[in-house]
């Protein structure tokens, strides 16, 4: 089971990472659609809102890095 201080909503990784909080969900899709984050490390917590793990957050940082 993941550690609660490791994951993270939307609005918490958009200000983490500094970007706005739509790029950071069509990012994400991209990426999970890519294989590059996996089901488990993301997932939908309502309404235009996702959980994310460090895992994620950390393949999020690797593409802006691009």
């Amino acid at each position: 089971m993941t550690n609660v201080k490791e994951v993270f909503i939307t609005k918490e990784v958009s200000e983490m990472l500094d970007i706005n909080a739509a790029y950071l969900l069509r990012l994400a899709k991209k990426l999970t659609e890519s294989g590059n984050i996996k089901p488990e490390d993301m997932r939908p917590a309502g309404k235009r809102n996702y959980i994310f793990n460090t895992n994620a957050i950390d393949e999020i940082k690797k593409s802006l890095k691009k």
